[in-house]
């Protein structure tokens, strides 16, 4: 009977003890449960600002938002190569089954991005989540600015970055050429004999048009003239009289004047900031560079325009999309963004790239760029042109990136002599609409 008695203890010992083993295991599950959801939600943020052109104010933006509050840790990720860079690294990482939590897309990509990827446009994240921000997006942003990250009215992100494209120019070159450095040329034809009489009277280049690998600057000046890239219905359209005589204009100033610079972008920009080019032509995104480097008398004003026609003037930049499928992290990238938008940061971002904000109002804010674009001819310049702004033209799937290199080879042809402007565009419309109906057949 003792014997059993001490089995009974002892068997009931050891319930306990393993009872209190299961309740200890549970305990730290638990506790180790509770940390993870204390533990802050970490998100990515794509971007193709390199260390000499933004970002460290990127850097800054990341640094400010993470030490701001406990929640949420920011990592900011660089794609060299630009916009197409960061869309070769998209595929690859979308394709490993990783995706990004922000990412950073040219305009001129935005149907691409649209029609290739998953995200969740801005107006899914506000309804599921954030209801009290119903009306940020109509009280933050102009409909225009809106507009240029919509597609077929959708909001797929929200504009961040916008470049116009402005008139540069070097007052020492044109005093030395007897022009009146208090005149800016303000149609094409004053700058055709603006830059004859540079290059005639001071052996320098007249003219340069930036010269990317895609069609921006391009579509600013045959649009000027009433043509336009797209048709209604989507098909390419740019192969009319309008956009011939647009284009030959310029190619007249390389190629009969002489007065014209056909090289690429970072050559020509880097040309007129050694006072080598008297009028540059290109995107407001480089004021900080170019301001910083040139050593004479630099003054700006608006694009050009052709006599009796309206300027328009397409959007150069970026937008930022939300591409996190987890819905903690969809949170916090929409926290993230609207930090960003902030005054104080579009301000600091504007200043030293010479991007324009995407909201208007940032212009007026004494916490914004009020003082310093009263005393920047060339950024007052830029905001000047905002309520004219429009879309860069976007192709969808995969045309959008086979379309830049197109558009970029046809004004090589043209620049360089191997084809005149008609047969050049003609041709090239020709190959983006068969490019354009494949896409249309397969999807």
């Amino acid at each position: 009977m003792k014997k059993t008695l001490t089995k009974i203890m002892g068997l009931a010992f050891a319930v306990v003890m393993i009872a209190g083993l299961f309740s200890a295991c549970s305990k730290k599950d638990k506790a180790s449960s509770s940390g993870n959801s204390d533990k802050p939600i970490e998100i990515t943020f794509w971007h193709v600002y390199s260390e000499n052109f933004g970002a460290p104010v990127i850097k800054e933006m990341v640094e400010t938002f993470n030490a701001s509050q406990d929640k949420i840790i920011v990592k900011d990720v660089y794609n060299a190569d630009m916009y197409p860079g960061l869309m070769q690294n998209l595929q690859a990482e979308v394709a490993s089954g990783n995706y990004p939590s922000i990412v950073m897309i040219g305009y001129n990509y935005l149907k691409y991005f649209a029609a290739n990827f998953n995200y969740t446009s801005p107006e899914d994240i506000i309804t599921k989540y954030v209801p009290d921000d119903k009306n940020y997006l109509s009280e933050t942003f102009l409909d225009n600015i809106l507009s240029l990250a919509q597609v077929d009215g959708k909001q797929v992100g929200i504009p961040f970055s916008i470049s116009t494209p402005i008139l540069y120019y070097n007052a020492d070159l044109f005093r030395a050429a007897g022009l009146d450095p208090d005149k800016i040329p303000e149609t094409w034809t004053e700058v055709r004999e603006y830059a004859k009489q540079i290059t005639e009277k001071t052996g320098e280049y007249g003219f340069y048009m930036q010269e990317y690998a895609d069609n921006w600057a391009v579509q600013g000046l045959l649009e000027g003239n009433g043509a336009r890239i797209l048709s209604d219905d989507g098909l390419a359209a740019f192969a009319s009289p309008e956009a011939v005589e647009a284009y030959q204009l310029l190619a007249d100033m390389v190629l009969v004047d002489k007065s014209a610079l056909h090289i690429t972008a970072d050559e020509g920009i880097q040309a007129f900031i050694n006072g080598k080019v008297g009028i540059f032509v290109g995107t407001s995104a480089k004021i900080g560079t170019i301001q910083s480097g040139a050593q004479f008398d630099l003054r700006g004003g608006k694009f050009p325009v052709f006599e009796g026609k309206d300027r328009r003037v397409p959007a150069g930049g970026n937008f930022l999309a939300i591409m996190s499928q987890k819905e903690d992290e969809q949170k916090a990238a929409w926290e993230f963004i609207k930090f960003v938008m902030q005054s104080e940061w579009l301000a600091k971002w504007c200043q030293n790239t010479g991007y324009l904000p995407p909201r208007q109002e940032v212009a007026e804010d004494p916490d914004g760029l009020k003082d310093y674009i009263a005393e920047n001819q060339l950024m007052g310049a830029a905001f000047s042109e905002m309520d004219g702004i429009y879309p860069w033209a976007a192709f969808p799937g995969d045309v959008g990136t086979r379309a830049e290199q197109l558009f970029a080879d046809t004004r090589d042809k043209i620049l360089g002599g191997e084809a005149t402007p008609q047969e050049a565009l003609e041709a090239a419309q020709k190959e983006l609409n068969e490019l354009l109906s494949e896409y249309k057949k397969s999807n």
